[in-house]
């Protein structure tokens, strides 16, 4: 007999699921994607000057890094510079017999290193990536306006997969007192 069989009271089922999930309480457990998580303060990442980025969208992620690295907009001291590198690619798929496509693809890269401001060092590189998808249409406003929402789409993933390797990278690192 299945333990979720309808014979069993449903109080008796959510009573085992949380006596399950009691055990990762103890352990420290924290969701690493909540959005609660994400938007946390946190003095070491508002203390992360971002460095500018060439192009609509480096700015458009050199943007929207300085908003999440920094929501409350914290005055604190600078402690690190990031330096990011973006490459954006458009694929087209769903080539079709006139050599025309029906679907494209947008693929943006980054490399980021982040800088200790005081004795101008790297102390941590990485590089991320992030694909987002299309459909050309045959009204031209309409293709133009689905490319544009795929490139927002794939910067905006960029800049969470950015900030989470920071806010990764700086929890275990060792901090010293922030000065306004």
């Amino acid at each position: 007999m299945s333990w979720c069989s309808a014979r069993q009271p449903r109080w008796r089922r959510r009573c085992l699921l949380v006596l399950a999930l009691l055990p990762l309480a103890a352990c420290g457990f924290h969701p690493l994607y909540s959005e609660a998580v994400q938007r946390e303060e946190n003095p070491q990442l508002a203390g992360i000057i971002v460095s500018q980025i060439p192009d609509r969208y480096g700015q458009q992620l050199e943007l929207a890094l300085r908003e999440a690295l920094n929501p409350e907009g914290l005055a604190v001291k600078p402690l690190y510079r990031l330096n990011i590198s973006i490459q954006i690619q458009r694929i087209d798929l769903g080539i079709q017999r006139d050599a025309s496509s029906t679907r494209g693809r947008i693929n943006a890269y980054a490399s980021l290193a982040l800088v200790d401001v005081e004795t101008n060092r790297q102390i941590y590189a990485s590089a991320t990536q992030s694909t987002s998808a299309f459909n050309i249409l045959q009204d031209a406003y309409a293709a133009e306006v689905a490319e544009e929402d795929a490139r927002t789409r794939t910067v905006r993933d960029l800049t969470d997969q950015i900030r989470l390797r920071l806010a990764l990278f700086l929890r275990d690192r060792p901090t010293a007192p922030l000065k306004s």
